[in-house]
């Protein structure tokens, strides 16, 4: 079973460190970042569960790199911040965060919320043998997909890769986490093959326009038909 996969943002390197021996503990796969740069290029480059998210870190700020976060994915995210005037909160709240944190923090707590709020989440049973959205079926058990009940005839590695699209719907996939997550990280092929698979499914998806060009980011599934490519 896979681990969940957290990443952390604190730039206090020792908070950083306790909070993440406590995620480590609890069985999670944990990612590190000191500052805003380095937590946005984790997250559009690592298929992660959670974020756990310091609002006063440097370069950029939590509450934007949150803003950045939002605009392409709906992935849980907590607030963790010595920050405790209401229109902070009322901030973070306008952003969609899931929960907010005052520090100083008991990291067993936050565990604690980070499970709960993953386990009210957790993938539908319907997402394991079929699943629809907009004009399309998925049938996981066959590994068969339909578009307005035609069968679109896809390869194994052409139903993965939209399956991982639709399961992150709404949010941006880089090449790089495509590469990772449907050929997997052991094996090299080069990167141009991930544009040669979206092209294929575009094709087969016609007329529709489910899956999006996000520029300078990666490819993004949506069942907005209006949202340009």
């Amino acid at each position: 079973m896979r681990k969940n996969n957290i990443l952390i943002v604190e730039d206090e390197t020792n908070i950083l460190r306790i909070i993440s021996n406590y995620f480590k503990k609890a069985n999670y796969e944990v990612y590190e970042a000191t500052n805003g740069e380095e937590a946005l290029n984790i997250f559009f480059n690592t298929n992660l569960d959670i974020i756990v998210l310091d609002i006063m870190i440097p370069k950029i700020d939590g509450f934007e790199v949150a803003r950045r976060i939002r605009s392409t994915s709906n992935i849980p995210i907590i607030a963790m911040t010595a920050l405790s005037e209401e229109q902070d909160m009322i901030t973070g709240y306008n952003l969609k965060l899931d929960d907010y944190v005052v520090k100083p923090l008991k990291p067993k707590i936050l565990v604690m919320k980070v499970n709960n709020l993953l386990a009210r989440l957790k993938e539908p049973e319907s997402m394991k043998q079929n699943y629809k959205i907009g004009n399309i079926e998925l049938d996981f058990g066959g590994f068969k997909a339909y578009l307005d009940g035609i069968d679109l005839n896809l390869s194994k590695t052409e139903f993965k890769l939209l399956a991982y699209l639709i399961k992150n719907k709404n949010r941006a996939c880089s090449r790089t986490l495509l590469l990772d997550e449907i050929w997997g990280m052991e094996v090299y092929v080069d990167s141009r093959i991930v544009d040669t698979y979206i092209k294929s499914l575009r094709k087969a998806l016609k007329p529709y326009e489910y899956i999006k060009t996000i520029f300078g980011l990666g490819y993004m599934f949506s069942e907005d038909q209006n949202v340009k490519k």
